[in-house]
């Protein structure tokens, strides 16, 4: 095989495990992304029911103030009835001593319903920190050994970035700059295997991720001679076996 298209497969293979390497160091590995799902969700829903318990604490008081507020304009209105001069001036006060005791009843159970809500929300969330509790160690007991093993795949990283610069540098700008073009688009799947598929009398090439029809020089090009060619379907770079 061409050395060039070689080099080509042996980066995109080292670019490809670098990029899944990083993207493991900054989350969790497989086989706890179940764990850390579950303990993500809960820890939401812990979340959210202290925020839901806190804002009806808040609204308690705020409508108990409220209650204070009007209590003293209800007491203020109640102390002028000895002052009025006449039916019309009665007749008024009376509306403001009406209005007020509507205003301290409404929010009475506003403060009520804000209390029930708040010492539900405190209950479900003691309930749930309760079950939270066996949940919590065993995310901890997985994280501490996944930071164990962190210093290790670290340092594959590093080893897989300095081989990547190493394969990068050997290939010439053009194709590189037109692998990250392909890479970008493709989330970087650059590279696309040829396939054969036996039909009467002969077989046929594919591109094994477009399913774009091959010609058989091209094919035969890329798999004896290694020369770099791009699918005229996704426009990936072809290899000649399971490579991509």
């Amino acid at each position: 095989m061409n050395d060039l298209l070689q080099g080509l497969i042996e980066f995109h293979r080292a670019a490809r495990e670098l990029a899944a390497t990083r993207e493991l160091l900054g989350g969790v590995p497989e086989e706890m992304r179940a764990l850390h799902d579950e303990f993500t969700a809960a820890q939401s829903a812990l979340d959210a029911l202290e925020e839901s318990a806190l804002a009806a604490h808040k609204a308690r008081l705020t409508a108990e103030g409220a209650i204070s507020d009007a209590q003293e304009r209800l007491r203020k209105f109640q102390q002028q009835v000895p002052k009025v001069r006449n039916q019309r001036e009665y007749a008024a006060l009376l509306t403001e001593i009406d209005g007020a005791k509507a205003e301290i009843k409404r929010l009475e159970e506003q403060a009520l319903g804000a209390l029930e809500e708040a010492d539900n929300a405190a209950g479900e969330l003691a309930t749930r920190k309760a079950d939270f509790g066996e949940l919590e160690a065993r995310y901890a007991e997985g994280l501490a050994a996944w930071e164990a093993r962190k210093p290790e795949v670290a340092r594959r990283a590093a080893e897989l970035e300095a081989e990547a610069e190493r394969l990068r540098a050997e290939l010439p700008r053009p194709i590189l700059a037109q692998y990250h073009r392909i890479s970008d688009k493709y989330r970087g799947e650059a590279l696309s295997p040829l396939r054969r598929s036996e039909g009467p009398g002969a077989g046929f090439w594919f591109c094994s991720t477009c399913n774009y029809q091959v010609r058989p020089q091209v094919a035969m090009e890329v798999r004896t001679r290694g020369v770099i060619v791009q699918c005229e379907g996704c426009r990936r770079f072809l290899s000649p076996g399971e490579e991509g």
